[in-house]
């Protein structure tokens, strides 16, 4: 009875001091507009949109090769994203407006970070894969996908972490499954 006493204040305090983080980031992002951002030690710094610019087949080919198939790949302007981050793991907030808060495939769940494969004046994403027709797939690889952490915040309003650091390289927050668009950012050297 004398050890449990303390261990139940112990957790009271604990379970205070969480709460009271999380209205202080709740408070804090709040107070953003609608849109994506990233934390800096200056505070959220705002990511731009982007859309593919164009795709078509990879390989084409292997069209002519009985059993084999191409791959569909999109197209992004440019080699580099403009927002190039230091921090292998940052941290993004997502906040929508709220008439999209209950649209299907807008919920924390549906958030990936994707990786571009970088050319030279343009990043690309391949967004099929298999070798074969019966390898065949639709859709982003999981190679292309870091596992990523999610949290609501509230109604809306989303927290992004990867798991794990980041590769140096081009990548996209995006909330559609075939990454035709999204927020691009870098992670430096």
């Amino acid at each position: 009875m004398r050890i449990a006493l303390p261990c139940v204040i112990a957790f009271a305090a604990v379970t205070l001091l969480c709460a009271g983080q999380d209205a202080a980031v709740l408070q804090d992002v709040k107070s953003l507009s609608d849109g994506f951002y990233y934390k800096t030690p200056q505070g959220w710094q705002k990511l731009e949109p982007l859309t593919m610019a164009g795709g078509g087949l990879k390989h084409a080919g292997k069209m002519f090769v009985p059993g084999l198939t191409p791959q569909m790949v999109w197209t992004f302007r440019d080699a580099e994203s403009p927002i190039q981050i230091a921090d292998k793991r940052p941290t993004f907030c997502i906040k929508e407006i709220p008439q999209l808060a209950d649209m299907a495939g807008r919920s924390g769940r549906d958030l990936l970070v994707v990786r571009f494969d970088k050319k030279k004046d343009h990043r690309e994403l391949q967004t099929t894969n298999g070798g074969n027709m019966f390898t065949f797939k639709a859709g982003l690889s999981k190679d292309r996908m870091p596992d990523i952490t999610t949290k609501t915040v509230a109604d809306g309003i989303f927290m992004v972490t990867p798991n794990e650091d980041l590769k140096p390289g081009e990548y996209m927050v995006t909330f559609s499954s075939l990454g035709a668009s999204g927020y691009d950012f870098g992670i430096k050297q």
